[in-house]
């Protein structure tokens, strides 16, 4: 199967809200078998603001994802509550899934980049994280390739452990530059990180 073929998931950052349908464009038009995980954005920030239960706060911010869902499935992309590949692209609003499985922890250390990443392993496809960086930083620079142990504010804490204890493929990119994401999409090389070899 050609890398363009292959079924994929695809986190969108909260951050690249004012990109959103651009980047819904670029993905319906790529006609890729996709589905892709809201970030939190702004509705999760709202909840960090206020001093709540990690319990509550993480289901608070699953819901956030849900809300960022609905903005991106306004941009003309179906939706789904369950973790399956139709095909086609959808949008996953992870809520419901996520409150009657409950298999993460309930920290801030895990975010829409881990939640992601726990799909990615439970549906066997590799993982395109899209961020507001060209690459994701750390304290030598930008970063070709993750490695175990290194540490970036650009990731939440949980992902990088969690992607090498259980062997997820994957690439971040900038979200923002549609002709990168839609290179991507098409199996050629582009700028960005890698983790757990090559997609």
């Amino acid at each position: 199967m050609s890398d363009q073929d292959r079924p994929l998931i695809i986190k969108i950052g909260g951050s690249l809200i004012e990109y959103a349908s651009g980047i819904i464009r670029t993905i319906r038009e790529s006609k890729r078998n996709v589905l892709i995980i809201p970030g939190g954005g702004i509705f999760a920030d709202l909840v960090r603001q206020k001093e709540i239960s990690d319990t509550a706060a993480h289901f608070m911010a699953i819901a956030a994802m849900d809300q960022y869902g609905w903005v991106l499935s306004s941009y003309g992309m179906p939706i789904t509550h369950e973790p399956v590949m139709t095909g086609v692209p959808h949008i996953f609003l992870p809520y419901t899934h996520l409150v009657h499985t409950d298999p993460l922890p309930h920290s801030w250390d895990i975010t829409s980049d881990t939640i992601s990443a726990y799909y990615a392993r439970l549906l066997s496809v590799p993982l395109l994280l899209l961020k507001s960086v060209d690459y994701i930083r750390a304290s030598e620079g930008a970063v070709l390739m993750l490695k175990p142990g290194m540490e970036t504010d650009d990731l939440d804490p949980a992902f990088i452990p969690y992607i090498f204890d259980h062997h997820i493929e994957g690439y971040i990119i900038r979200g923002s530059d549609y002709a990168r994401l839609a290179g991507f999409l098409r199996g050629d090389a582009v700028m960005g990180t890698g983790f757990g070899g090559t997609i």
